[in-house]
């Protein structure tokens, strides 16, 4: 068994779903144990614990492949000490999980606040076109909305 650090580094390696790849590759090279952060605005740092040549193949990867908006300067690893245990591989996957849900959320919110304020822009052009119709039009068309609800 065997645990490194793998750092990453380049003009654009965050915000390009590094992290993601790491553990898809991680899963293709079978490994047992891994953990990814962004760290500073330019470098990706993998921790990642197994067999020697699972280790190995999985840096192999790293080096000839990247996520496809990456833009890598370098690629290091160096012998790491576990002072900090290394999760397992699918811990990190539902880390991941977790943190896209996350953004998700504050999305979903966004939208929400936004369409709340859409339906009031509505509310206000629908009042404004009321006030410039003639009762007998704006009374036909609310009874022929009251029908079809019925």
């Amino acid at each position: 068994m065997i645990s490194v650090r793998i750092l990453i580094e380049g003009e654009r390696v965050q915000g390009v779903g590094y992290r993601i790849f790491l553990l898809r590759k991680a899963f293709e090279c079978g490994i047992g144990n891994l953990y990814a952060r962004n760290v500073d605005t330019d470098k990706v740092e993998a921790l990642v614990s197994d067999e020697e040549y699972k280790v190995n193949s999985f840096y192999e990867t790293l080096e000839k492949e990247r996520p496809k908006e990456a833009i890598v300067k370098y690629t290091k690893r160096e012998l790491y000490n576990n002072k900090i245990p290394i999760p397992p591989t699918i811990d990190f996957l539902h880390l991941l999980t977790f943190e896209e849900m996350s953004e998700g959320r504050e999305e979903l919110v966004k939208l929400r606040d936004e369409m709340v304020g859409g339906r009031e822009e509505v509310v206000k052009l629908r009042d404004e076109i009321t006030e410039k119709l003639p009762d007998k039009i704006v009374d036909a068309f609310i009874d022929r909305i009251k029908k079809a609800l019925k």
